[in-house]
């Protein structure tokens, strides 16, 4: 053996990336991490969504989706870059085993099969060296994409909020919807029309004139939020090396694959019966026949929040059965806001009294509850679950004289007729009520 041989045996390639050994690190430390915490985050949500109302619903949803996005491209790169780093050890290893190469004369193949694999053999240096690069540039996209996520929730929620103030100082907070609209096109507009205008007039706006001094400060307020080239350097150092258009393809692509796996994500948690060729099967529809799991606390996810009436269980036992609608403040707040419940000024107990004895019956007002078709005639109790973190109203339904058999709840909760439509929502005057049914034995 000679000492070239001897040498490329017990050395890497001189070409190696140098941060290879930083890489796996950051990897092989961070992947379990950031695969739990792709899980967690739908979790999260799913506890926390459910307790707030319209706007700030709408708020933590986008947010929750950009930083799952940039979790998923994450995780994905670092699982990617450790499988392509252990190609790479592999080939490295091989490498210092069979330092002499491929040997042709041992490849037993006709001509045709010897021919081609020794035209598109690269040789194991070139091979070795492509694997590095393809790792790093996985590792430093994922990286710089997730980073682009990251600034992209940071920049939108902000712009979010912003139009809430601006809906708070005006007065016109039901109109949230559209200043949320109204910030985002001033965030994006000027951006957009910028490039148009640099595309087809750039060449003509002359260094120091107004439009020129106009743009470059349009360009430094884009750059301070981290929406120019120039922050996101891994991102645009891999565009404008491997082609402009190309590149952009690319990172257009893993965005959007990693959305599209987002939602995918969030509904499948959401969905709580799993995945399945379930196409056929009869659909759940609210207020329609079915025993449906969201009404029974023995079949509730642990960390969900309830959003729907619920019962201990399938089967009621003893003398009472518990009925609670959870207080969800996306279907439920336009009662207390419309409550005429006394104002409390003196801070007295009575005072205090009065003013939640008020409240609940404006609650059991808009919440009218049947069983096998006639009116409950037992009003609810406030309610509240520390264990469940949970808040809404209690119906303790006597069950002396009951027909043993099938019964059935039916929850129906009035419209806000006040709310604007949503987009594909009927009408005001055509909105129905939303109900659900709840069957039990006993």
């Amino acid at each position: 053996m000679t000492d070239e041989t001897r040498d490329k045996r017990l050395t890497l390639p001189k070409r190696t990336t140098p941060t290879w050994e930083v890489e796996l690190i950051l990897s092989g430390a961070t992947v379990f991490t950031l695969v739990q915490l792709a899980q967690a985050l739908p979790e999260w949500a799913a506890y926390l969504l459910p307790r707030l109302t319209d706007f700030w619903f709408q708020v933590a949803n986008l947010s929750v989706l950009y930083l799952l996005c940039g979790v998923i491209v994450l995780a994905v790169a670092f699982v990617l870059h450790l499988l392509m780093r252990a190609y790479w050890v592999a080939l490295v290893g091989m490498d210092s085993v069979f330092p002499e190469g491929l040997k042709a004369q041992n490849l037993r193949a006709g001509p045709l099969v010897r021919e081609w694999v020794m035209s598109r053999w690269r040789g194991m240096d070139a091979e070795i060296e492509a694997a590095d690069n393809r790792a790093t540039i996985i590792f430093g996209m994922g990286i710089g994409l997730a980073r682009m996520m990251v600034t992209i929730t940071v920049v939108v929620t902000l712009a979010m909020l912003a139009s809430l103030l601006g809906a708070a100082i005006t007065g016109t907070t039901e109109h949230a919807g559209r200043w949320t609209l109204a910030a985002l096109a001033a965030l994006m507009v000027p951006w957009f029309v910028l490039l148009l205008v640099d595309r087809a007039l750039g060449s003509r706006i002359k260094p120091g004139s107004l439009p020129h001094r106009g743009a470059r400060l349009v360009l430094r307020a884009y750059s301070a939020i981290g929406f120019s080239r120039e922050t996101s350097p891994l991102v645009t150092l891999y565009t404008t090396s491997v082609g402009e258009k190309r590149g952009n393809w690319i990172v257009g692509g893993v965005i959007g694959l990693a959305t599209a796996a987002s939602l995918f994500t969030v509904d499948a948690l959401d969905n709580d019966l799993g995945w399945g060729q379930y196409g056929e099967f009869p659909a759940f529809v609210a207020g329609g026949p079915g025993v449906r799991h969201q009404h029974y606390a023995n079949h509730h996810e642990p960390e969900d929040s309830p959003r729907f009436p619920y019962l201990p269980s399938m089967q009621a036992s003893g003398r009472y059965l518990p009925l609670v609608v959870p207080y969800v403040p996306q279907l439920h707040a336009f009662l207390l806001q419309q409550c005429d419940a006394p104002d409390i000024r003196d801070g007295k107990r009575a005072g205090r009294v009065a003013r939640v004895e008020a409240q609940v019956r404006c609650l059991a007002a808009g919440t009218r509850v049947t069983l096998d078709g006639s009116a409950l005639a037992q009003a609810p109790e406030l309610y509240g679950d520390a264990t469940r973190d949970l808040r809404g109203l209690l119906y303790m339904i006597p069950l002396q004289g009951l027909a043993r058999g099938r019964h059935e709840l039916v929850v129906t909760l009035d419209e806000d007729q006040t709310r604007p439509a949503r987009p594909g929502e009927h009408a005001r005057a055509e909105r129905e009520p939303t109900t659900w049914t709840i069957p039990f034995w006993y």
